[in-house]
């Protein structure tokens, strides 16, 4: 299978041999490139990104999972994966070296509630990507993600449905 390849015409032209090299003034590029760092101290935890189901279609009820390793979604029964990229919370933390952490997430549901109403679903079966132990050695800070498992009855109001995750890091 062959997949042709176009230059564009702007590109060729600068490619020919020019007469005489003609002295180039110094153009300075307009866009301009955006960073972000998170700054974390020894015996410190930060969020850096949202549990997020993404949008799912129910018809008949089910449940959704998020893997922590992997950041997929499986769904089961009635709901449907219809659009937005699911993803596992995410933590940075910081410790002293040659330390042991104990991460710890919650082992009952918890319900997250529907923006503007009552209405409530129930998250559960947390899962770490990794030991919930974990020992750091020489290296003083550590990230790691949480995964869980959404469940939506058949008769679920649409809406977007809201909560917290509480998740403790014991230092030594």
């Amino acid at each position: 299978m062959s997949c042709p390849v176009r230059i564009p015409a702007l590109a060729i032209l600068s490619l020919l041999p020019l007469g005489q090299a003609a002295g180039a003034a110094p153009v300075q590029s307009s866009p301009t490139a955006k960073g972000d760092v998170i700054i974390v101290h020894p015996l410190t935890l930060s969020s850096i990104a949202d549990m997020d189901f993404a949008t799912l279609g129910v018809t008949t009820g089910g449940t959704a999972t998020i893997d922590p390793v992997s950041g997929t979604m499986t769904v089961s029964g009635g709901l449907l994966h219809l659009n937005g990229t699911p993803l596992p919370a995410r933590y940075v933390g910081a410790a002293v070296k040659k330390s042991v952490v104990n991460i710890k997430v919650p082992n009952k549901p918890l319900l997250i509630k529907r923006v503007g109403g009552t209405e409530t679903l129930s998250v559960s079966n947390f899962t770490l990507d990794g030991q919930d132990k974990r020992a750091l050695a020489q290296q003083t800070s550590f990230t790691f993600a949480v995964g869980a498992q959404i469940a939506v009855p058949a008769n679920a109001v649409a809406g977007i449905y809201v909560g917290d995750i509480d998740i403790t890091v014991q230092y030594p």
